[in-house]
């Protein structure tokens, strides 16, 4: 696995693409390979919308489904720098810290 990043070039190297940020979370969620959420199956293709689908009982799995990041419309690079930038300081972040790092315009970033 990776080392995790300690600086913001580090961050910004690692994760600089969604495609990097999934990449991650697969790595993450199914160390060894796709095992199927549903019946623990190895094995499987990848479909259209990011999903997998197991190759045994055809159940479709997402690397994001489960997680903090599952229904979100915001790109994974921005919830990767958010997490980083609360995770990296010392007493943690606030709300207007992120929202000033991430250039939102409001605290909603659902």
């Amino acid at each position: 696995m990776e080392a995790y990043p300690l600086t913001v070039m580090d961050l910004e190297q690692q994760f600089s693409t969604d495609e990097a940020c999934k990449a991650y979370l697969f790595r993450l969620r199914w160390p060894d390979g796709f095992v199927c959420p549903r019946c623990q199956t190895p094995g499987s293709w990848s479909a259209s919308r990011e999903r997998w689908i197991c190759q045994t009982c055809r159940y479709q799995a997402s690397v994001t489904a489960g997680t903090i990041f599952q229904d979100t419309h915001k790109p994974l690079t921005m919830w990767f720098r958010a997490v980083w930038h609360v995770t990296s300081r010392k007493h943690g972040a606030s709300a207007m810290s992120l929202q000033h790092e991430l250039g939102l315009g409001s605290f909603r970033i659902v």
